[in-house]
C-alpha cells in the first residue's frame, strides 16, 4: 500500500485536503493528534517534557498545557529544538504502528501521513510520495486569523516561523493548490489518487 506524506503551511487547507481523501478511503494518520496522545500524563514522553521544563508547563489536573509550552519554545530556539527532539522519536514510533496496522487491514486506498513537520520529523523517507498543499499567503492570512481568532500580525508571525513556500515546493513530488476553490481541490486529489494506486 503506498504511503503519501500531507503537508503545508499553516492556513494552506491541509486540514480540508485530508478530509476529502478520508472521504475517498485513504488512511489517515493525524500526526497533529499522535502529537497531543504522546505528552498526556503517564506517556513517556510527558514525563521528559516536564523533566526539562518543569511544572510550570502543567494545568491544574497535572496534563502538560500545550498553549503554555508553545508560548515557551515560540522565541527560544534551543528549548524548540528540545521539544522537537524529544517529541518526534514517540510520534515517528507510533506512527510507524499505525502504518503497520493499516497495512494489516489492508482496506484503504493509500495511507496518508497529515504532518506539519513531515520533513523535520524523517517521516518523508518512508514515503512514496509527498504532496505538498499550497495557499497564497494573504489567503493564508485571513484563514488562520478566521480559525484562531488572531490579529494579523500574529497570523503573519506563525506563517514567519514556518518553512517558506520555496523549502515546501522542494520536496515535494505532487503540489494542490487550495485557494478556495472545492470542486477543482476535490479533482485534482481524484486524479492523484488514480495515479498513486
Amino acid at each position: 500500500m503506498k504511503i503519501i506524506g500531507l503537508t503545508g503551511g499553516t492556513g494552506s487547507g491541509k486540514g480540508f485536503v485530508s478530509t476529502i481523501l478520508k472521504e475517498k478511503g485513504a488512511y489517515i494518520i493525524d500526526a497533529d493528534g499522535v502529537a497531543h496522545e504522546i505528552i498526556k500524563k503517564g506517556k513517556p514522553a510527558y514525563t521528559e517534557l516536564v523533566a526539562y521544563f518543569g511544572v510550570d508547563i502543567l494545568d491544574d489536573s497535572g496534563e502538560i498545557f500545550r498553549k503554555k509550552l508553545g508560548g515557551i519554545v515560540f522565541g527560544d530556539s534551543e528549548k524548540l529544538a528540545f521539544l522537537n527532539q524529544c517529541t518526534h522519536a514517540y510520534i515517528v514510533k507510533e506512527i510507524k504502528e499505525q502504518i503497520a496496522n493499516a497495512t494489516t487491514e489492508n482496506t484503504a486506498k493509500c495511507i496518508i501521513i497529515d504532518a506539519p513537520l513531515l520533513v523535520e520529523a524523517g517521516l518523508d523517507s518512508i514515503c512514496d510520495g509527498i504532496w505538498v498543499v499550497f495557499a497564497e499567503e494573504d489567503v493564508r492570512v485571513e484563514r488562520i486569523m478566521k480559525r484562531d481568532s488572531i490579529s494579523l500580525d500574529m497570523a503573519k508571525a506563525r506563517i514567519a516561523n514556518q518553512k517558506t513556500w520555496e523549502e515546501y515546493a522542494s520536496f515535494a513530488t505532487e503540489i494542490i493548490p487550495n485557494m478556495g476553490n472545492v470542486e477543482s481541490v476535490m479533482e485534482q486529489i481524484e486524479g492523484l489518487l488514480q495515479k498513486f494506486k
